[in-house]
């Protein structure tokens, strides 16, 4: 069950990516800081922070989920970006197309994988007899 939900999210994901990069507005944004998440207990990821302006004139300051890093990303940095004109607040790095597509089906299908393998191996066995 784990494996099918990490493929629909990755595959949902990738999506909302593409649709950005059709319909959402291309522009430079300067990194104005980080935002630390923990991924795991020994493991902390930095997110840069944007600050743009949209075509509107509003100011936005909106944290990159898509570019995770292990170091703190330079601050004064511009970095083109692509966001959403009906949410500015969703944005994304203008290179990044995958949307983390790749990693989540290949999380997935292992996880598949491996259920499928083990379901085999106590169905042909006759481990529950």
């Amino acid at each position: 069950m784990f494996g099918l939900a990490a493929i629909v999210l990755g595959i949902r994901r990738w999506q909302r990516v593409q649709r950005l990069h059709r319909d959402g507005h291309r522009i430079t944004a300067v990194v104005d800081g980080n935002q630390r998440e923990a991924r795991s207990e020994r493991s902390d990821v930095f997110l840069p922070v944007v600050r743009f302006h949209t075509r509107e004139g509003r100011d936005v300051r909106t944290a990159l989920d898509s570019s995770p890093s292990h170091r703190e990303h330079l601050t004064d940095v511009p970095i083109e970006i692509v966001y959403d004109p009906a949410d500015p607040q969703r944005a994304v790095p203008a290179d990044s197309r995958g949307g983390g597509l790749f990693g989540a089906v290949a999380v997935g299908l292992f996880f598949l994988a491996s259920s499928a393998g083990i379901w085999f191996l106590v169905t042909t066995t006759g481990f529950l007899d």
